[in-house]
């Protein structure tokens, strides 16, 4: 399936009542403020409930409990932050989501202990997105990670898919869920990208 990763509520408004999308993540920047971010958190929520689309919140782990999102994802710091704070056992007793980022045989490792609900794995090819300290992991990795992580626990891949070929390539390679930001959100037609995307993972 696909995961768009949308940095506002207006992509949210934008993306959630088109029937190919079931799951959205949102990845809030350049905000420090708790209070703010847990109203935006709120906001995306109520939008999400009312199309019936499950919201992933990055990294904001608490304003995603109290919002009663569907799930979280974090990053390998945020990971460790989370775990040292007690967020795992609070995220589990809500019965929330967790996704993991990975990026190399160590984090995997770390990812897999924690059993999540599903093991990320990027850049895949090279990205805009975001400052990745990785270089790309390429379809080798992909088709090693799906490999070495139990079938019941997706693999999404993330990172420089751009087009609907790729996401064929990508899936071809064992990825379960493909998590795309500028190929929806940098596109001259939303509508059709999301559904040439969605059908390429098919």
């Amino acid at each position: 399936k696909l995961l768009p990763i949308v940095n506002n509520k207006e992509w949210i408004e934008r993306l959630s009542p088109l029937d190919e999308i079931t799951d959205i993540q949102l990845r809030i920047k350049n905000e420090d403020d708790q209070d703010e971010i847990l109203k935006i958190v709120e906001e995306c929520q109520k939008v999400c409930e009312k199309n019936n689309v499950r919201l992933w919140i990055n990294d904001y782990w608490r304003a995603a409990v109290k919002a009663k999102c569907f799930g979280v994802h974090v990053g390998q710091e945020d990971l460790a932050k989370c775990i040292d704070d007690g967020g795992l056992e609070i995220i589990r007793e809500n019965k929330m989501a967790l996704g993991i980022s990975t990026h190399s045989y160590a984090e995997l490792a770390a990812a897999i202990g924690v059993k999540p609900s599903y093991i990320s794995l990027g850049p895949v090819f090279g990205t805009d997105s975001k400052n990745v300290a990785f270089h790309p992991q390429t379809l080798d990795t992909v088709r090693r990670w799906r490999e070495l992580i139990r079938p019941d626990i997706p693999l999404v891949a993330i990172g420089g898919i751009n087009d609907a070929p790729t996401v064929s390539r990508v899936k071809d390679a064992g990825a379960d869920c493909v998590a795309v930001i500028s190929a929806i959100t940098k596109s001259d037609d939303i509508d059709s990208a999301v559904k040439s995307l969605d059908m390429a993972m098919d």
